[in-house]
């Protein structure tokens, strides 16, 4: 872990030239940018910042101040934190791994000139993966963003909760 330029006098509030690890992750968080997926990792695995600050640049290829391609190099990663990693949902006909819900939809049939019904797979929303997976931790992503979700509580950055309506990309089971 690059640690340049840090003072660590700044860092500790008891002026003690050691600073604690708690200390020291609150340090690198508050100058961080683009940190999304280490705060997700962070809250799933219950670890401290910089152990998941660590892990992306070591297992994401994450580099400083910049962001990560979570779907790309976390589909690779097993195990990590003595947790074991998931991506949830199934292969579509195309080979990609797609997390879809039922859902029953109605549609215009010219044939009969009646209104006939059919269940479609359609992408999950926040909100119904919320109530899909009430328990557990989760590693989700959105389209350019990514937060945890743990025992059916958003967190991330500040305003991650109040977003429910994104479409999820991706879903990652931490147990």
């Amino acid at each position: 872990m690059l640690l340049k330029n840090i003072d660590f006098h700044t860092v500790s509030k008891k002026n003690n030239p050691f600073p604690t690890s708690t200390e020291l992750s609150n340090y690198m968080a508050s100058k961080e940018t683009n940190d999304c997926v280490v705060r997700a990792i962070k809250h799933a695995f219950d670890v401290e910042y910089s152990d998941a600050h660590y892990f992306c640049e070591t297992k994401l290829k994450r580099k400083r101040y910049q962001g990560t391609y979570t779907n790309m190099y976390l589909t690779a990663v097993k195990q990590a934190f003595n947790k074991k990693v998931k991506r949830l949902g199934k292969k579509n006909d195309w080979g990609r791994m797609v997390l879809t819900r039922p859902k029953n939809t109605r549609y215009w049939d010219p044939k009969t000139n009646k209104y006939k019904r059919r269940i479609e797979r359609v992408p999950f929303k926040l909100k119904e993966f919320i109530k899909a997976h009430p328990k557990g931790s989760y590693i989700i992503t959105v389209r350019r963003h990514a937060f945890a979700l743990v025992d059916g509580v958003v967190k991330g950055n500040w305003d991650d909760d109040k977003k429910e309506n994104r479409e999820i990309v991706a879903a990652y089971q931490v147990k």
